[in-house]
């Protein structure tokens, strides 16, 4: 596989990071970047209070100190009774008044709050701790000898307290690196923990062992990156520092674009945006696919165009693939290719899903096609959508997307600058 471009931009108080592979657009994130105040929930740790109990979902809405309730189900605060806790004993602590530490794990959507865990993940550099918990893990960069050796020599650095996933280049930072990097993560915990014997009593955000956009970038080295490229010489500035910490043959490049224009225009990502948020996307061999998200599912039409029904289905799949993650597209999604008329053709398309799927970093599952030529999809959404935004956005909230509904026939187009 080959590797991966980061091209950096900022914009509105944040930054936004287009990940292309081979001139394609494949992923897309944002991270608040300055002192403007930060309104996203995935990711951030929050003192919250249960306020209420939902039992009929098993669950407690929260006050996290903003103007829309969190919820945690039961299941998701099994961690702050104990990391072995029953169903019923992590019901238990989900009490009126009780104060929690939880994390953002879906943005608020329509009449939904925000979704919290409290089993949280502290983003590190080289690590990510999971307070609480047990066992040692690598992430899907780490592979092979290297993964199997630097998960020995983490087995004798890190508190077996608590869970541990291990990076891609942690592989390849010596010994002290990986502890400062532990420690980091410790204390910072520790100092979370503490507030909850009564130090602060008011609900609301905390701050992470690192600063938001710094997170994001360490996230992203989990792949193996070619380039980071960016017009902006703020960012650039924090760059070089990250990389600095890292040995030389580690570093990725960093480019430095036109200041006179923006990255994503120079780079072709606006290009790209255009086509991940349109609701029909035109395929290379002709054909093309139509996406349409209704309330109770996301439904996909593959339109031949006259190509061979095989042919345009297979390139249909890798497309969807490709348009699940950008979109963050999730629960039942419903799509419906062009019939084939043989077993061994539908069992063909089906694999090509699944491998369209396969890097996905959230749960696709597949089912069968149907004889009308339908296929099923269940995934797992989590986090917000950066490139389209929540289209049951809460009135008043500030959409985190690059686009926004038409007041007049409620389709979603470009945020102009």
């Amino acid at each position: 596989m080959s590797a991966i471009r980061i091209i950096l931009e900022r914009r509105s108080g944040r930054v936004e990071a287009a990940i292309a592979r081979d001139d394609r657009l494949v992923d897309f994130r944002t991270a608040p970047f300055g002192d403007e105040p930060a309104e996203d929930v995935t990711g951030r740790l929050f003192l919250a209070r249960v306020t209420a109990l939902d039992r009929h979902v098993d669950g407690a809405f929260l006050d996290i100190g903003g103007d829309r309730p969190g919820f945690v189900l039961a299941r998701d605060a099994r961690h702050a009774a104990a990391p072995t806790a029953t169903k019923g004993r992590a019901r238990s602590v989900l009490e009126e008044g009780r104060s929690l530490l939880v994390q953002g794990i879906r943005e608020a959507e329509g009449d939904k709050g925000p979704r919290m865990t409290a089993g949280p993940a502290l983003d590190g550099r080289f690590l990510v701790m999971r307070p609480g918990r047990s066992g040692i893990d690598a992430s899907p960069g780490l592979r092979g000898r290297a993964r199997d050796e630097t998960l020995g020599r983490a087995a004798t650095l890190l508190d077996a307290g608590h869970g541990w996933t291990l990076r891609r280049l942690a592989a390849d930072v010596d010994d002290p690196l990986l502890t400062e990097d532990a420690g980091l993560l410790l204390r910072t915990w520790r100092e979370k923990q503490a507030l909850l014997d009564g130090t602060r009593t008011k609900p609301g955000a905390l701050a992470g062992a690192l600063e938001p956009f710094e997170a994001l970038i360490w996230r992203l080295l989990d792949q193996p990156t070619a380039s980071i490229e960016a017009a902006d010489d703020g960012l650039l500035t924090r760059l070089r520092r990250m990389l600095a910490l890292l040995p030389e043959p580690l570093r990725c490049d960093l480019e430095r674009l036109d200041p006179a224009s923006g990255a994503f225009e120079q780079t072709g990502v606006l290009e790209e945006i255009e086509r991940a948020t349109a609701r029909e996307l035109p395929l290379a061999g002709g054909g093309r696919i139509i996406v349409e998200h209704t309330a109770a599912c996301t439904a996909i039409d593959v339109d031949g165009g006259g190509r061979a029904a095989l042919d345009v289905d297979l390139e249909a799949a890798a497309e969807i693939g490709l348009q699940l993650r950008l979109r963050n597209i999730g629960g039942t999604v419903i799509v419906d290719f062009v019939d084939l008329p043989t077993r061994p053709q539908r069992q063909r398309l089906e694999e090509a899903l699944r491998k369209a799927v396969r890097g996905d970093p959230m749960p696709v599952q597949i089912y069968p096609m149907s004889p009308l030529g339908i296929v099923q999809l269940s995934r797992t959404r989590r986090g917000a959508t950066p490139l389209i935004g929540s289209p049951g956005s809460h009135p008043g909230t500030k959409s985190p997307g690059r686009t926004k509904p038409c007041p007049a026939c409620a389709g979603r187009g470009t945020v102009g600058r």
